[in-house]
């Protein structure tokens, strides 16, 4: 989630810095690709671009607040909706007016009425945060193998449910984990220097992903045949500039050594400028391994957000500099971060209980407000919405 602060544009390690008329050019590309001066939108653009909802800290209906959020998904126009699949954290993901049960598996949480609901609903791009509780521990070295084995099974599991029950609808489904480069080190911690076994932390990732990717894989095989429907598997990356610092990232350690369908972008350290988010987005696609489904290089955004209440001002000019920057290199789905805020005022002690009716008491990652009010982040993206509606 938004815990990265924006830095300045750096070369990568033992590459020259960009000369002005480099410069130049990404920016005037970024600017003919801005949606704010664009007549037409591209093709596809409100199931290219949506957002997430998950964790806000406040409600607007009496709805399960997992529906509420996907009805207001919809309401504002985007047919991209990104969603916590993640059985052991429901109380705090989707924590009003639903009583959750036990589930042990991916599979039996998607089957429980609020996610069979969401599945039936008009998106034409779902992303899942997909955890399992089998999958707990892989960072853990000497697992057997028929740990990775279970994992591959679970996904196998869950992507042929997904194929049975949306078999004749056009939604492309993406699973996917957290940001990576916080698995991989832990939350927060910088790496700098790195510990003695980095590597072979890289390699437990390594073999914990291509786990995941067969069984979503192995599954698109024997039921994707015929099916309108496409589930997809990807890893996301969240700390593409340390790279440039010469710190080892899931980037450059990890990503070269498995073949993924498609590699997300938690991109908050990349939102210094359009240039910086242009050239994070190289980065990754120079080190990806993606296959066949979605091309080399098949790089998304899947979780870019900025908090009002802190940084008020050009908030419709920083979103048009950066979607103009994703447009321009054709990347497939960008996720607004989020629907509802989830993060309280952090200078406020105790922090507040949900659920929170003060938009002062919140950072501002939004597109409504607890008063149901558009942010400006909202009235921005609703207006694309409604402009291809």
């Amino acid at each position: 989630m938004a815990r990265d602060l924006p830095v300045a544009v750096h070369a990568r390690a033992g590459e020259p810095e960009l000369t002005d008329a480099e410069r130049e050019e990404i920016q005037r590309r970024i600017d003919a690709h801005r949606p704010g001066r664009l007549a037409r939108l591209p093709a596809g653009f409100c199931r290219r671009v949506g957002a997430t909802h998950v964790a806000g800290k406040y409600h607007l209906t009496d709805r399960p607040f997992l529906l509420e959020g996907a009805a207001g998904l919809l309401e504002l126009g985007t047919r991209l909706g990104k969603f916590w699949l993640v059985p052991r954290d429901l109380e705090r993901s989707y924590p009003f007016h639903h009583r959750w049960g036990r589930h042990d598996s991916l599979v039996s949480l998607v089957r429980s009425e609020p996610f069979a609901e969401l599945l039936a609903l008009p998106f034409e791009t779902l992303l899942f945060e997909a955890h399992a509780p089998g999958e707990e521990g892989w960072q853990k070295p000497d697992r057997p193998a028929s740990f990775f084995e279970a994992i591959t099974t679970e996904f196998y599991e869950l992507t042929a449910h997904l194929y049975r029950v949306c078999r004749d609808r056009a939604v492309t489904i993406i699973l996917q984990h957290w940001e990576g480069d916080w698995l991989l080190r832990g939350v927060g911690q910088s790496w700098d220097p790195p510990p003695l076994d980095w590597r072979a932390r890289c390699e437990r990732m390594q073999r914990w992903l291509a786990a995941r990717q067969a069984g979503v894989s192995r599954a698109r095989r024997e039921y994707g045949a015929g099916a309108r429907c496409r589930v997809a598997h990807a890893a996301e990356v969240n700390r593409v500039t340390d790279a440039w610092r010469g710190l080892p990232t899931m980037t450059r350690e990890v990503l070269p050594a498995v073949e993924l369908d498609l590699v997300s972008y938690s991109a908050y350290d990349g939102l210094a400028d359009g240039i910086t988010l242009w050239r994070c987005i190289e980065e990754i696609r120079r080190h990806a391994r993606t296959g066949p489904l979605f091309g080399p290089g098949a790089v998304c955004v899947g979780e870019i957000g900025l908090p009002e209440n802190e940084q008020p001002g050009r908030v419709a000019e920083r979103w048009d500099e950066w979607l103009g920057a994703l447009l321009a290199l054709d990347v497939p789905y960008v996720v607004q971060w989020e629907l509802y805020c989830n993060e309280p005022n952090p200078r406020l002690s105790p922090p507040p209980r949900p659920p929170v009716t003060d938009p002062a008491q919140l950072r501002g990652f939004w597109l409504v407000r607890p008063d149901g009010s558009l942010s400006q982040t909202g009235r921005f993206f609703r207006d694309l919405w409604q402009r291809v509606a």
